[in-house]
């Protein structure tokens, strides 16, 4: 009994220090991709998510752009690490709003690649691909 309730203890005190991530990226330009990400991190037992579906994006209103951004907002809240899927530097102006909400919250941010020249002034901490999100993600510091 008591080898079982250790091992449970250790398998509890994984999960908790696994930290959880909200993917940033452009919905236009990424989509498939974000969600590629984000079924990979789940896969491998990390908590992720993003601002939501993709349907229609060039029919969006500026109210579906707005819950989408709230939805977002509170997605990060929920979230320990904001991570910025960026393709060739590009983050776009929903995710900038995205990005600045995190810092805001005091969110880790983490970047699939330097940013733009627009971007520039983001506070940025590391840039990892998605295999190194989920090793940094699954470790305890």
């Amino acid at each position: 009994m008591f080898g079982i309730s250790q091992d449970f203890k250790r398998i509890r005190v994984s999960l908790v220090s696994m930290k959880s991530v909200f993917v940033a990226g452009s919905r236009r330009k990424s989509y498939r991709k974000i969600n590629d990400l984000v079924q990979l991190l789940n896969d491998s037992g990390i908590s992720a998510t993003t601002a939501g579906k993709s349907e229609d994006v060039c029919n969006d209103t500026k109210e579906s752009e707005q819950n989408s951004l709230l939805n977002a907002f509170r997605k990060i809240d929920e979230s320990d690490v904001c991570y910025v899927f960026s393709t060739d530097g590009y983050i776009g102006r929903t995710v900038s709003v995205e990005i600045a909400y995190a810092h805001a919250k005091e969110k880790e941010l983490i970047s699939s690649e330097k940013l733009g020249i627009i971007s520039t002034s983001v506070p940025i901490s590391k840039v990892m691909n998605s295999e190194e999100l989920i090793k940094y993600c699954s470790s305890s510091e």
